[in-house]
């Protein structure tokens, strides 16, 4: 009998592709705020994943300090990531010294909405509060001052403004110093169902039966937009009954900002797929640091601010995974490559 054949032999193992080992710097506002607890998850994931991307989370006083860092500190360019707002540097805020085009946006993180709160039970519209004393946000802050400002002139009405941190500002409603204050709420769904306060509006909602002011009607907030030319996506939602705050039983249209991370233009591409990996394959663990993790999901990654200024490397891991990045009809000056 002829002797059997010998088994076949194993294919060999496909080689492991080595890389040398990186340090990136990861910077968010300061401790206590859920950007910092979001960018604390993300280093965190990418040392437990990453083989050799290796990331420390850094506190920084503002988006406006880490734009400044990555300006005037060139090795920060390619080798930090950073939370801060590309419209800013677009339109040239201060501390910005004029229009800014090197910074790229990646992912989105988190969605955080703007709207007018009240305890004044005759207050029911933005027209109610002609006359009345309103508490925006602290000046330099277009989303949360110059906006809103140029939305009353535009709709004629004569407003007592207040500049104030969010506890002035919930101190001051509450004892009845000013009508109305703009809040803020964050999104713990991608679908938008689910929402939570930022943590000074939380304290107010224990002490005080308040009702919201809805973005109605909503073209004179988008007229402010246009005139600086600042569009934040996703610009203006409408949450229906009960989905904004169980205890407010009316739609309430709010303007939202996605949060996202940023980088310089320099920053290395595979530094930014290996941060986008593993931010996508592990994105339902961010719940688990910090109920606003909820809203991180693949999808939601790819809603970003400034679509228009999505770095290649990141416009290139979407279309491997099959992401759509959401796009819009807004003049921008175009990106260097």
């Amino acid at each position: 009998e002829p002797a059997p054949a010998a088994p076949a032999e194993p294919a060999p193992a496909a080689p492991v592709e080595e890389h040398e080992p990186f340090n990136l710097e990861i910077y968010t506002n300061a401790n206590g705020t859920s950007t910092y607890v979001l960018g604390v998850a993300m280093a965190d994931l990418l040392n437990k994943h990453s083989t050799w991307l290796r990331a420390n989370a850094l506190e920084s006083p503002g988006p406006n300090d880490s734009a400044m860092l990555l300006i005037n500190e060139p090795d920060k360019r390619t080798s930090a990531i950073v939370y801060l707002t590309i419209e800013d540097a677009l339109i040239g805020l201060p501390p910005y010294e004029g229009p800014y085009y090197d910074f790229r946006t990646l992912a989105t993180f988190g969605l955080v909405a703007n709207g007018f709160v009240t305890n004044n039970p005759d207050i029911k519209t933005l027209q109610d509060l002609d006359g009345k004393s309103v508490g925006l946000g602290v000046k330099p802050n277009m989303p949360r001052v110059d906006l809103q400002e140029e939305m009353f002139s535009l709709m004629g009405l004569d407003i007592r403004f207040e500049y104030q941190s969010y506890g002035t500002a919930v101190n001051s409603l509450t004892d009845r110093k000013v009508d109305a204050i703009l809040a803020s709420f964050f999104a713990l769904s991608p679908d938008y169902t689910e929402w939570t306060p930022q943590p000074a509006i939380a304290e107010l909602l224990t002490r005080n039966e308040i009702s919201y002011i809805s973005y109605d009607p909503p073209e004179f907030l988008m007229q402010a937009k246009d005139k600086y030319n600042h569009h934040i996506l996703p610009e203006l939602i409408t949450v229906p009954a009960g989905k904004y705050d169980p205890e407010f039983n009316e739609p309430v249209t709010i303007m939202g900002d996605y949060l996202g991370w940023c980088c310089h233009k320099d920053l290395p591409e595979d530094v930014i797929q290996e941060f986008l990996r593993v931010m996508c394959d592990y994105s339902s663990e961010f719940v688990s640091y910090i109920p606003n993790g909820g809203f991180i999901s693949p999808e939601s990654m790819a809603r970003l601010d400034t679509p228009e200024y999505i770095h290649p490397a990141a416009a290139a891991f979407y279309a491997e995974r099959n992401i759509p990045v959401p796009q819009r009809d807004v003049p921008r000056p175009t990106p260097a490559p």
